[in-house]
């Protein structure tokens, strides 16, 4: 158990690193091409790559123009690193192993490119469908309950485009929607729409709870001398659009992982 979590927990560390450039570099620059510093450009080093280990050997700071290098480095590593690890140390079988922690990599970089631009590329939301569609039909263990997977894809995004299409998209991103037939073919028709109403319970406690205080924190923080996320970080008030995506993958990663373990959640069979 010990030499699983070492061997899923460092792979979640070198993907994390990859998952950052692919969040950075989307809609930019293609992913080929090396690692440079985004205030002075200078092609870094192995030394400055090394997932964890750089930013805290560096101080948080480029070595060559000392500007701060954002926490969402090391958070983002940390992340896919633990995810990869709950996976890891599942009872599932070693081909759903792989396809949990593909489906959590693709699920932190969704969730942190919607954070900070409230919209969720299409190419990560397919991505994620096909892989969590073959982990559903795996699951299952009979080809012929198709049927089942592809219905718990529907009965999970319909609530989400029925809002979508009732506001003309003002109240839901079709975005999420998409994200929710993944979802579907994780959880099935009974777990996934428990997990669309769970993502609205957390993101309303997050709202109350976070949200409304952030200003004045962040305000507090930059006071202080601690750099926020990033100098592109999103600022968040009462009027802010706030993305879904986050609350959608954390409800699905808490039912779907609860599930795996086998620990019983109240209101389902």
């Amino acid at each position: 158990m010990v030499l699983e979590a070492f061997l899923f927990g460092a792979s979640g560390l070198i993907i994390g690193s990859f998952v950052n450039v692919l969040i950075l570099r989307e809609g930019k620059r293609d992913l080929m091409g090396r690692s440079a510093c985004p205030s002075c450009r200078t092609v870094l080093k192995v030394v400055d790559l090394v997932p964890v280990f750089s930013f805290v050997y560096l101080g948080g700071a480029c070595r060559y123009c000392k500007n701060r290098i954002s926490l969402q480095y090391p958070l983002v590593e940390i992340g896919t690193a633990l995810l990869f690890v709950l996976v890891g140390l599942s009872p599932l079988p070693i081909e759903l192993k792989i396809l949990g922690v593909l489906i959590m990599a693709l699920f932190v970089a969704i969730t942190v490119y919607d954070i900070y631009h409230t919209v969720i590329p299409d190419v990560w939301s397919y991505a994620a469908g096909v892989v969590a569609f073959v982990y559903g039909l795996l699951a299952m263990e009979e080809a012929s309950q198709i049927t089942y997977v592809v219905l718990g894809a529907l009965a999970t995004a319909t609530p989400l485009f029925s809002l979508w299409l009732v506001s003309r998209g003002k109240w839901m991103g079709l975005g999420d929607v998409k994200l929710a037939f993944t979802i579907g073919f994780l959880l099935g028709p009974i777990a996934g729409p428990f997990a669309i109403l769970c993502a609205f319970i957390i993101g309303a406690v997050v709202s109350v709870c976070i949200l409304l205080p952030l200003p004045v924190l962040l305000a507090y923080a930059e006071k202080i001398g601690i750099t926020p996320l990033s100098r592109g970080a999103p600022r968040f008030t009462m009027e802010s659009e706030v993305p879904f995506g986050p609350f959608l993958i954390a409800s699905c990663i808490l039912v779907w992982q609860l599930n795996v373990y086998g620990i019983s959640i109240p209101f389902l069979p």
